[in-house]
């Protein structure tokens, strides 16, 4: 992936070519120079590992499970030599390939195949060992690893591993899952326990956060100079501090306040923003305590009126939270201008002056271009996780704004006989509040107007609703359709278009599958369906190839809102194929998914071909000998899933993005739509596993195809060197 300094230099070049002094092409070699549009050598560096990596995890997820299904039939001896023969197998491939990438991948494969010969060892032999022992024996094994490999990856599973292994040995109490899932495991356990188990965290985090402000200082470019699992790691501890804290404000937790870890949470937040505040700037972890004292914070505000049940009560209780939330909010972006007004984010000067320079010698920026982007406030941009938790917090707001509305409406009497006119006219009050604050200038207005022009796109929703008549389903998704359009194109907000860009996108696919089915054959209404999301894909594609040249047109503040939002609506519609039954019985209502499904994986099949032959016939780059066989194999594999043929695109579009939060997202979204959908499938476990092996096989051939004719090299581009 390209460098931040390289990114954060491209998106300023957008700039410019919004306003006018460089020009679409120009800003392409930029991007190619940089390394942020991928040239074939760097293809060929992001795809081999890539394709490596899940086809490691393929075969091991697979083998493991051949030996799964055959528990009765295959004899202990054989159970135990495929396993420990992969072990050995990949341990062949760490020896024989050590200063290669590929070496990193097999090792971290080799520590998870550990886990399962334990597991194995303790099936077949029946030794009476509680799960924890498997957990201690795995993490036995896997910190000479991390130690040996030195690598966030096996340093994060060996943290996982030993919070595992503490948590199931002192679950011997009996806990509900919905006490699992909100952290109600840890009030049990002993208070002594409970402080060394925190304690112990803090010291890891403290530990890790040494040596990696260390490493930063001294080897900017070693794995420990890395911020992302000491981030992992403080969110971890705050969630379960906020969790302990909250439930003891709350009344949910001990009957016995623990004042000690309240104590404890006030010292790590006071501490972390001492420290991250003045002596090593970090916003991301500033964020995360805020959202800690934000959700404390709230929960304190509702308990100030616990025995309460008037009106007024709860309208002062939802003017505080809205006014706490609010007032978080505007903290994080005094933070963000404060240690960010003269250094862009994550950004060495040095690297970006070194860049500019480079720039400057080769012809692709001029003096005057290099000065403006040097002039321009780029403490307007924000990183992904201030966005995340401000979009967050906007959501909260919206609620509150909506449960206000409610208050105010049944004060004045106006619920007793409500019709679609009182919802109505009251969003149309907030959604020109909201278009008002989105049109002035500072980030802590924006972020207020998206939190009204939330609510008011749920009281026109509910307003609609309540309009048509019950049985009106297809009326009510056309009806929202347009309801959303006309807020998309009123509030001049990009995050606020990306949500309404993606819900768009899931009330378009959904109405077309509810009008095909009413009015169509079922083959027509397929291949229709098919027809309606394949155009979706072909005008996604056609944006992302033109989005520089878009910047320049009269609807330049959609363009990112259409590139990630148009992809967000196609990830939902995949997750209702493999979530069909649960979405049933919250609903009582049983859609044909089965036949939507089909539909999206062939529109997307034939979006993906057609817009690659396009690429290949007509415009003729030099880029369509990869993205048409990429588009060939994608596709197939959306017929057969649409899920895991959109998320290896998605995987490919990040990369010519040059985002590494699209990345991130892409193979999450991977990740969890296929252990779904494998989960669902209606085969045998054999099936399954066999699967897995040829899947597993096809993407170390790929690898190989790619090693093989892509070549190593593209040319004089600068590539992030």
């Amino acid at each position: 992936m390209p460098s931040r300094t390289a990114k954060y230099l491209c998106r300023q070049t957008e700039r410019l070519v919004k306003g006018g002094s460089l020009t679409p092409d120009a800003c392409q070699r930029i991007y190619f120079f940089c390394g942020v549009r991928p040239g074939t050598g760097q293809w060929r560096t992001f795809l081999i590992p890539v394709l490596f990596s899940l086809g490691l995890l393929s075969l091991v997820t697979g083998a493991l499970f051949f030996v799964a299904s055959n528990w009765a039939d295959m004899p202990k001896i054989t159970k135990f030599a495929l396993t420990e023969l992969l072990i050995v197998a990949l341990a062949a491939v760490v020896w024989w390939r050590w200063y290669h990438r590929a070496a990193r991948s097999a090792l971290l494969a080799v520590g998870l195949s550990f886990g399962a010969l334990f597991a194995l060892y303790g099936q077949v032999y029946q030794t009476g060992a509680d799960s924890w022992e498997l957990f201690r024996a795995w993490l036995c094994v896997l910190l000479p690893l991390a130690l040996l490999g030195r690598q966030n990856s096996l340093w994060f599973c060996s943290w996982l591993v030993a919070n595992l292994g503490f948590q199931l040995y002192y679950t011997t109490l009996s806990l509900s899952f919905v006490d699992i899932l909100s952290f109600d495991i840890f009030v049990h356990l002993p208070t002594t326990v409970l402080c060394s188990y925190l304690a112990a965290l803090a010291l890891c985090l403290i530990f890790r956060e040494v040596l990696a402000l260390r490493a930063i200082k001294h080897h900017p470019e070693s794995w420990l100079a890395s911020r992302w699992f000491s981030r992992l790691m403080a969110g971890f501890l705050l969630l379960l501090l906020t969790c302990i804290v909250a439930g003891n404000m709350s009344g949910w937790g001990r009957d016995i306040p623990l004042t000690l870890i309240t104590g404890f949470w006030l010292i790590t937040l006071l501490a972390g923003y001492y420290l991250y505040r003045y002596r090593y700037p970090d916003l991301c972890m500033l964020t995360l305590g805020t959202a800690s004292l934000t959700v404390t914070g709230s929960v304190l505000i509702m308990q100030l009126f616990d025995k309460s049940y008037d009106v007024g009560d709860l309208f002062l209780i939802g003017c505080l939270m809205a006014l706490w939330v609010a007032g978080n909010g505007a903290l994080l972006l005094h933070w963000r201008r404060k240690l960010y007004e003269r250094a862009p984010v994550d950004v060495a000067p040095a690297e970006l002056t070194e860049l500019t320079e480079k720039l400057l010698q080769h012809g692709l920026l001029n003096q005057t271009q290099i000065q403006e982007i040097q002039q321009h406030d780029h403490s307007s941009h924000l990183p992904w996780y201030l966005r995340l938790a401000l979009s967050i917090g906007g959501w909260v707001a919206a609620m509150i704004i909506l449960l206000l509305l409610a208050l105010i409406l049944y004060m004045s009497d106006l619920l007793n006989d409500p019709d679609a006119t009182t919802v109505i006219i009251p969003s149309l009050l907030l959604a020109a509040i909201a278009g008002g604050l989105l049109r002035t200038q500072g980030a802590g207005k924006h972020h207020i107007g998206l939190a009204w022009a939330i609510a008011a796109t749920c009281g026109l929703c509910v307003g609609v609703f309540m309009l048509v008549e019950p049985d009106g389903e297809t009326f009510i998704l056309v009806s929202s359709l347009c309801a959303l359009a006309v807020m998309a194109m009123v509030m001049p907000d990009r995050t606020y278009r990306f949500m309404a860009i993606t819900v768009m996108t899931l009330l378009l696919i959904l109405s077309g599958h509810s009008l095909t089915s009413l009015y169509l054959p079922p083959v027509s209404g397929l291949c229709a369906i098919s027809a309606l999301v394949a155009c979706v894909m072909i005008f996604w594609l056609w944006i992302v190839r033109n989005q520089l040249n878009l910047q320049t047109g009269p609807f330049a503040e959609g363009v990112y809102p259409l590139i990630h939002g148009i992809p967000a609506g196609l990830i939902l519609l995949c997750f209702l194929g493999i979530n069909a039954e649960f979405i049933s019985d919250i609903f009582w209502y049983t859609p044909q998914f089965s036949t939507l499904q089909l539909g999206l994986g062939g529109g997307i099949a034939a979006g993906l071909t057609f817009s690659a032959l396009y690429q290949r016939v007509v415009e003729k780059t030099h880029l369509s000998l990869f993205t048409l066989p990429a588009a060939i194999l994608c596709g197939a594999a959306a017929v057969y899933a649409p899920g895991m043929g959109l998320g290896l695109w998605l995987l490919l579009m990040a990369r010519y993005q040059g985002s590494q939060g699209s990345l991130l997202v892409s193979g999450g979204f991977l990740m969890l739509y296929v252990s779904g959908w494998y989960y669902f499938l209606g085969v045998t476990l054999l099936h399954k596993s066999l699967l897995l092996l040829v899947s597993g096989l096809v993407l170390l051939v790929l690898t190989w195809v790619v090693k093989k004719f892509l070549p190593a090299h593209s040319g004089g581009a600068y590539e992030n060197q």
